[in-house]
């Protein structure tokens, strides 16, 4: 009895297994539809010695015979068999065959019948231990690379009809595919009978629809076959107007040209008669509206309708319902990689490092279109042996649109001719929009910013940027920002060089850099309102700057805009806008650092001191020295920092800037602190005090007085500190600057422990680190983090310790920096012997600054 309940257990596991994976479902949706576990559902599979269904991904990689051959030879290693034991224990496979599969060798078609063949022979080979469901999935590796379509058995015919041929190079779209799979199986329950696939042109969406109508499961859900109808939308013909399309669909579905009537609405009738009751999938390829679209739709639910377009087709929200939309992207970079290796060859990737390979498909945008226009025009015109991909690589990249063309008898195989259908199909004010916009390298941007750049009202912009999204010109994230790819960003530029003046091109150049110049200082402002202010010219004609209510509107606008920025000073500079260089870095720079993006900060810097050179201005030259000065000390380089200082003190000292020479005190006065050289810290301090006395600034006169008071503490001078951090307090809570609050609060709290009012100094440091939060400052975060530990430590309350060093551990290690090996000696540090019984981790042991880093 027992025997029998386990067959009929196998049996039932493997119906259900054969079920699963036939429709795409996951053990998690079988769970929910029959009240149980997915744990439950795995055990059941285990029965039919079968893993978890479609597994995602498992041999993704395996997109070469070298790759497969490399993953078996493992497999066979890590079974502790050898080649000839393996080839002698398996049934008309020999040792040399076994090693030409391992190299990539003379894989074997799949066989025509249900009889297993030599190579599915070694995959059930027990030793491998290889499930049904690994097996299955390595044998649609052997399919993909060797070209073999599926078996469908005879007698069974599968109704294509005008159905584009399968493209054999095919490759990924693991994701999207799973995504069609899943509303298969919703039309299967009756739910879902229309799918939008959408993106930009040369995406692949009519390949990835061909590839996907023409699966195992769509054949044998959908057994009618289908239809399919290019509908022209984006093309150099004129669209396919409804009563054309319609009698075209007519025929593929058998009707005689004599039996369509001349009446547009019996046409339509006999159209929708002809579809009721058949299980038939609909491919409405290359819609450019919805309006081409919806007198085609099927009033059968029977019938699946596929429609790919560039655009958006939104008015079929409105009007069909189970309506579902699949977004298809550039390729993934391994997918992209893959596709290219594929199309390329074995004879050119035998010569190629797989580097080479990547680097091509990053040139092309991973566009499936612009990665077959490349592999064609390589293969046709450079031999693997004389130029290599790299080589190909840089003479693309330096014309890509240029060199992403087949050759001018065929327009559409050129990445410009099919881009420019797409901005053909725009309205003339999204046209001006998509080119104008595109003369910045930002990597997104927001409605704000594009409406300076268009000089238009802010509230026209929306309907702009929402046709060009719609027509897959503009991606929108979730956090509202809009974004160009790459090769679209390079096709715009070369339309507004045509159809737009030099003047107006230069103009929306400005505005834009001036929307992010007037609209940083105005953040760093309500950042920092007791920082140096720097003179602005006015805007130009069209910008209008944003304003800032506060501290966290202003720092999330620098969270936002930053990546901007930066490309605005890269671009300002390579476009002789160098007094647009130094103030956007003036700008950006403090945020940078806190922000612990440290390395963009050295970039930035250094672009600031070479358009001072350029411009031959001492004061715009000593700020570039005092911006690299700020950069290298967060690289902990203090020499390099000594340098740029000391050069930049020279420079003012000519001019006789007396704010600039006080600046360049406050740095110097942290790069010795940091050296450990207190005294000449010290010094320094003072000089700055003296110098910002003269100036008439208070800001720095309490950023002085702060650094005096915690340089006292530092010497031990702890009487002789408390009363400076005081007076810098007082000056910045008048002046309302939350920043230099909390360095000041963190001073206090130092020195309160120093003088052992520990519960003071715990007051005051948790109130630095709820400032320094809310500026986002991490590094200043952990700086109070370690110090706050330290008096918990003291107080001998471990938990609160281990917390505060376990959170400034994270920080420095998300922000490289080496003194998350000082976190890491308190941490090991507790857990010797509890306070008071043994020693305990020394107070301040690293030289965290209470204060500024140097800020310019």
């Amino acid at each position: 009895m027992r025997s029998a309940e386990t067959s009929t257990a196998a049996r039932l596991a493997t119906w259900l297994a054969a079920h699963m994976e036939r429709h795409r479902i996951s053990p998690q949706q079988v769970g929910r539809e029959l009240g149980v576990g997915a744990g439950v559902v795995r055990r059941w599979l285990s029965a039919a010695r079968r893993g978890a269904a479609f597994e995602a991904g498992e041999f993704d990689h395996l997109d070469t015979p070298v790759k497969l051959g490399a993953w078996l030879r493992a497999r066979i290693a890590d079974s502790g068999r050898t080649v000839r034991e393996i080839a002698a224990t398996t049934e008309d496979v020999s040792m040399s065959t076994i090693y030409n599969w391992l190299k990539g060798e003379h894989l074997p078609a799949p066989p025509t019948t249900d009889s297993p063949d030599r190579f599915d022979l070694l995959l059930s080979h027990a030793a491998l231990g290889l499930d049904l469901h690994q097996r299955v999935g390595l044998d649609e590796v052997r399919r993909r690379l060797t070209g073999a379509a599926p078996d469908f058995g005879p007698g069974v015919v599968w109704e294509s009809r005008a159905l584009p041929g399968a493209n054999r190079s095919f490759t990924g779209r693991r994701r999207a595919l799973r995504r069609l799979d899943r509303l298969l199986g919703d039309y299967g329950r009756g739910t879902g009978v229309l799918v939008a696939l959408t993106g930009m042109g040369g995406v692949g969406k009519t390949a990835l629809a061909v590839h996907w109508a023409r699966s195992d499961q769509v054949k044998a859900t959908l057994t009618d076959g289908a239809l399919y109808l290019d509908l022209n939308g984006y093309s150099t013909s004129t669209p396919v107007d409804t009563e054309t399309a319609r009698i075209r669909l007519l025929f593929q579905l058998g009707v005689r040209p004599e039996e369509i009537p001349a009446d547009p609405d019996a046409q339509h009738a006999l159209y929708q008669r002809s579809l009721t009751g058949r299980p038939v999938l609909l491919v409405l390829d290359n819609a450019h509206a919805a309006s081409q679209v919806r007198p085609l739709l099927p009033a059968d639910p029977k019938c699946l309708t596929v429609v790919t377009s560039r655009g958006r087709l939104s008015g079929l929200d409105v009007t069909s319902s189970g309506l579902s939309r699949v977004a298809v992207d550039v390729l993934g970079p391994d997918e992209a990689a893959s596709l290219l290796r594929e199309l390329l060859g074995r004879l050119a990737v035998k010569y190629t490092p797989e580097e080479d390979v990547d680097t091509l498909a990053e040139a092309c945008g991973r566009l499936p279109l612009a990665l077959q226009i490349a592999a064609a025009n390589y293969l046709t015109h450079h031999h693997p042996r004389r130029e290599t991909v790299a080589g190909y690589t840089r003479l693309l990249e330096a014309d890509r649109l240029g060199a992403l063309a087949i050759g001018p008898a065929d327009p559409d195989t050129a990445i410009t001719a099919t881009l420019d259908l797409s901005h053909h199909r725009l309205s003339a004010g999204a046209q001006r929009a998509y080119r104008m916009l595109s003369l910045h390298r930002t990597s997104d941007f927001s409605i704000p910013w594009a409406a300076s750049v268009l000089a238009a009202d802010t509230g026209n912009v929306p309907g702009l940027l929402t046709e060009l999204t719609h027509a897959n010109l503009l991606s929108l994230d979730a956090n509202g920002r809009y974004s160009f790819h790459d090769l679209l960003r390079e096709h715009a530029a070369g339309l507004a060089e045509t159809h737009e003046s030099a003047a107006d091109r230069r103009d929306a150049i400005e505005r834009g850099l001036d929307h992010w110049l007037h609209s940083g200082v105005a953040a760093s402002r309500a950042i920092e309102p007791s920082r140096e202010p720097i003179d602005v010219t006015e805007p130009a004609a069209g910008t209008a700057p944003e304003t800032f209510a506060g501290f966290e509107e202003a720092s999330a606008w620098f969270d936002a805009e930053h990546r901007g920025m930066l490309a605005a000073v890269a671009h300002a500079a390579e476009t002789g806008r160098d007094h647009h260089v130094w103030r956007l870095v003036w700008t950006i720079l403090n945020h940078l650092g806190d922000s612990g993006l440290w390395g963009r900060q050295l970039e930035a810097a250094r672009l600031a001191l070479e358009a001072g050179d350029r411009l031959g201005d001492p004061e715009v030259r000593a700020r570039g020295h005092r911006f690299l000065a700020s950069s290298a000390i967060h690289h902990s380089a203090l020499g390099r920092a000594r340098f740029h200082f000391e050069r930049a003190l020279g420079l003012y000292g000519e001019s006789g800037n007396v704010a600039g020479q006080a600046a360049v005190n406050h740095g110097l006065s942290y790069v010795e602190e940091r050296a450990e050289r207190f005294g000449a810290a010290l010094d320094h301090a003072h000089q700055a005090l003296i110098l910002e006395r003269v100036g008439g600034s208070r800001p720095g006169q309490a950023r002085a007085l702060n650094a005096i008071g915690w340089l006292s503490a530092q010497l031990g001078r702890l009487d002789e500190a408390v009363e400076p951090c005081l007076a810098a307090l007082s000056i910045h809570e008048e002046l309302g600057d939350r920043t230099r609050i909390a360095h000041t609060r963190d001073s206090l709290g130092y020195l309160r422990h120093r003088l052992g009012d520990s519960r003071g100094a715990i007051l005051d440091l948790e109130r630095a680190l709820d400032l320094f939060r809310h500026a986002g400052n991490a590094y200043e975060q952990a700086g109070t983090l370690g110090r706050l530990g330290d008096v918990h430590a003291e107080l001998g309350d471990r938990d609160a310790a281990a917390g505060a060093w376990r959170e400034a551990l994270g920080l420095y290690t998300n922000l490289g920096h080496g003194y998350a090996e000082t976190m890491r000696e308190r941490l090991r540090g507790l857990d010797g012997p509890a306070h008071g019984e043994g020693p305990r981790p020394a107070l301040c042991e690293e030289p965290t600054a209470a204060r500024p880093v140097s800020r310019p």
